[in-house]
């Protein structure tokens, strides 16, 4: 169980540290995209939005998944699944955070040349 709250904390903090260089690296009136499951679900929102939006989903659903991994919900669950879940999501969170972001740095040095 240490070793899923350590990874999921390493995820969450390399979500936190993705965002920070986009503050740095993207222009002022970038526009970041948050994809809600597909692409016809994106939405552009503002840079300074889009840099909170995505480390505090991150961290919500680390707790909201370790608090219930860690509780009497899943007590009956299979152990895999437990130490497993939280780190995955998180993953898969920071996964698409990086992507969304490096495409909107691309898509901005791109306009610029």
């Amino acid at each position: 169980m240490v070793a899923s709250l350590v990874v999921t904390g390493i995820f969450a903090l390399a979500m936190i540290i993705a965002a920070g260089r986009a503050a740095v690296v993207l222009p002022a009136g970038a526009r970041i995209p948050l994809h809600l499951g597909s692409v016809e679900h994106c939405y552009l929102v503002p840079k300074r939005a889009g840099l909170v939006i995505w480390p505090a989903a991150g961290l919500a659903v680390a707790g909201v998944l370790g608090g219930v991994a860690a509780s009497g919900l899943a007590a009956g669950w299979v152990p895999g699944v437990r130490y497993v879940l939280a780190p995955a999501a998180t993953g898969v969170l920071l996964a698409f955070e990086v992507g969304a972001l490096l495409a909107r740095e691309r898509e901005t040095s791109a306009r610029s040349e």
